[in-house]
């Protein structure tokens, strides 16, 4: 009995080691199976406006009366982005950041969150759609991290 319970735990502390030392390709499969669950999440969440960006439109401060061209060519919701393994900075480890293209559009996703004076009702309904999407995606991007934990696992022990 104890050789049993001796036996059991050695082989659960190099498991958990083994989990410890993971490499940065393999902590970028298991985060980006989590991003990507996060990021449909959100997508779902942001707001979508009835605009039709042809040409592009300016938004806010962007536009030629503040010397500033940047144009809106896409809806908020068809610019959310991540790279597997990949921070925010471009830094490769094995960290992903799910996030908007570009400073523009995470400044229009910062806006229409955290909302601005004189809100219309629809505005309303729409701020905190970043926190909204957080709080329902947890279960899903846990359990997509599990499932890609699982298989780095289970690949890495064919060795």
């Amino acid at each position: 009995m104890a050789n049993d319970m001796g036996e059991f735990l050695n082989n659960w502390v190099n498991e958990v080691e083994k989990g410890m030392k993971l490499s940065v390709e393999d902590k970028a499969k298991i985060t980006g199976e989590g991003a990507e669950a996060f990021s449909t999440v959100l997508h779902d969440h942001t707001p979508r406006s009835n605009e039709i960006y042809r040409r592009g439109r300016s938004a806010g401060h962007a536009n030629a009366k503040h010397h500033n061209r940047n144009r809106k060519t896409k809806h908020l919701q068809d610019s959310i982005t991540y790279k597997p393994g990949y921070t925010a900075d471009k830094l490769h480890t094995g960290d992903t950041d799910v996030g908007f293209e570009g400073k523009y559009y995470d400044f229009l996703a910062k806006i229409v969150n955290n909302g601005q004076h004189h809100m219309s009702p629809k505005r309303y309904k729409n701020m905190h759609f970043l926190d909204k999407a957080q709080q329902e995606a947890k279960k899903s991007v846990a359990e997509a991290e599990l499932k890609a934990y699982k298989e780095v696992m289970n690949h890495d022990s064919d060795k």
